[in-house]
């Protein structure tokens, strides 16, 4: 059984809550998915999808074990992961109130560079050929312009919503062949300010191969767009910005996610379902007094 500290604060408009760090109160929970170097589930399933190809494994943001799961992905509306996990995934869904992840939103930059995350926006979705496509938006709070990152617990009420019905549906009916329960992530979001795009010479917004060969020609007598090292002067220093950011794309944004996990609201479960402890007039009190908290980390 897997135990950790947890906070309440407020709770969002629909199905969708969001809790901040403020307070403490002890939770045990199901926990699917810590990200600590792989991408396994509790329930079976692998993550995969767009998004989780092309991300990494981060420090920051990481609430259960050492590390987290950095996307890095395109501002408007996309599934960049999925866990596609079958019947483990609806019995789990079925047998707890809530879903709760830990979202975080780095600022990338420095303190005062005017780039900072804008917003930010996750969209968890249960999809089955019992309950069909449910979408859960949900925005949170992001990471002002000071260099640091802003973590988040947001969750799905799954009893609320009607997933946790349709879940047990699906556990009911078996699970058999040419049926399916699965867990989506879309993402969107954007930033403000404007990025400097350190080794981007072809002022396409990536770093690449191009660039390198912008900066080759350029040696014996020429300038560089986005030079951010020896300016005026095209030398191997630039050659070690280049490098430094290959692969980078600076048209992306970051959402880190880690502690993807079931919870039970209530006192009433069993040891079987383990519970958060808040109950359901002190998350009503939370939701009418909008109490506000966050975990901020320094990057």
């Amino acid at each position: 059984m897997w135990n950790r500290i947890c906070s309440l604060a407020i709770v969002t408009f629909g199905s969708s809550l969001v809790f901040f760090g403020s307070g403490a109160l002890t939770c045990r929970a199901q926990l699917i998915s810590s990200f600590e170097h792989n991408l396994s589930s509790s329930v079976g399933g692998t993550w995969d999808g767009p998004g989780i190809i092309s991300s990494e494994y981060v420090t920051t943001g990481a609430t259960e074990g050492t590390t987290a799961l950095a996307i890095h992905h395109a501002p408007g509306w996309t599934i960049q992961g999925w866990l596609k996990a079958g019947l483990p995934l609806a019995q789990a869904t079925a047998t707890h109130d809530f879903l709760l992840i830990d979202v975080t939103s780095p600022d990338n930059g420095i303190a005062g560079d005017g780039w900072s995350p804008a917003w930010r926006q996750i969209i968890p979705v249960f999809n089955s050929n019992q309950g069909g496509w449910q979408q859960t938006e949900i925005n949170y709070p992001v990471a002002p312009d000071d260099g640091s990152s802003l973590t988040t617990t947001v969750i799905v009420d799954l009893a609320a919503s009607g997933i946790k019905a349709n879940a047990q549906a699906y556990v009911d009916s078996g699970g058999g062949p040419g049926t399916w329960w699965e867990l989506f992530l879309p993402l969107q979001g954007g930033d403000q300010g404007t990025v400097v795009k350190a080794g981007d010479y072809g002022d396409n917004s990536t770093v690449d191969a191009a660039d390198y060969v912008a900066w080759r020609n350029s040696l014996s007598g020429g300038s560089l767009t986005n030079e951010t090292v020896s300016p005026g002067t095209v030398d191997a220093a630039d050659y070690a910005e280049w490098k430094a950011h290959f692969g980078a794309n600076y048209s992306f944004i970051t959402t880190i996610i880690d502690n993807v996990r079931f919870a039970n609201a209530g006192a009433g479960a069993g040891a079987s379902s383990p519970t958060p402890e808040p109950s359901s007039v002190m998350l009503a009190l939370a939701a009418a007094m909008g109490l506000v908290g966050f975990r901020r980390t320094r990057i």
